[in-house]
């Protein structure tokens, strides 16, 4: 679980610094759909499944905001350079 939770850090930092709330979208839903795959169709109503699915989009969402942030201060930092 934590490699996931990493995993999807470093793709929602990435989608934030480069891409727009589209491709967020796509990545989240890709996300949702491949929890509850990996956890097996009987076990989508299990809680403790759920709050895993549910920690995972948290994190890409977090780390969405967070790549955004860092995008914008590389472009100011960029735009007084020249």
């Amino acid at each position: 679980m934590l490699w996931g939770l990493v995993v999807v850090g470093v793709i929602g930092i990435l989608l934030g610094f480069r891409f727009r709330v589209a491709a967020l979208i796509v990545v989240t839903a890709a996300t949702v759909v491949g929890g509850v795959a990996a956890g097996g169709i009987g076990s989508v109503f299990d809680w403790h499944h759920l709050i895993s699915i549910l920690l995972l989009v948290v994190v890409l969402q977090g780390a969405y905001l967070l790549g955004l942030f860092l995008g914008v201060i590389w472009r100011q930092g960029m735009s007084r350079e020249q």
